[in-house]
């Protein structure tokens, strides 16, 4: 089993969350700020059985948009903003209560 992180853009959280809860993934969603930009971002949670895992980055690769941001300033080019960040650590347990 798999604890999946997923750091999603605001701009695509709703459509990534409402696809995996569409294919049965449970999910925690948190509010988040971070990155060079200081982009609105969510978290979201789940727990995952590892034959799952590669459709969920599917179902969130199916949901999301690569952004590319406009020239800030004369020294800095064009910014690419990533689809989603992913994070996949092994789970000891996971229960629902």
């Amino acid at each position: 089993m798999k604890l999946v992180l997923l750091v999603v853009h605001d701009d695509d959280v709703n459509n990534v969350a409402d696809a995996l809860l569409n294919e049965e993934y449970h999910i925690t969603r948190l509010a988040s700020t971070g990155g060079f930009l200081r982009v609105g971002n969510s978290l979201l949670l789940c727990g995952v059985e590892d034959d799952r895992v590669e459709p969920l980055f599917e179902i969130v690769r199916a949901n999301t948009e690569a952004r590319v941001l406009p020239q800030m300033s004369d020294w800095a080019g064009d910014v690419h903003v990533s689809r989603a960040v992913v994070f996949v650590c092994n789970l000891e347990r996971c229960e629902r209560l």
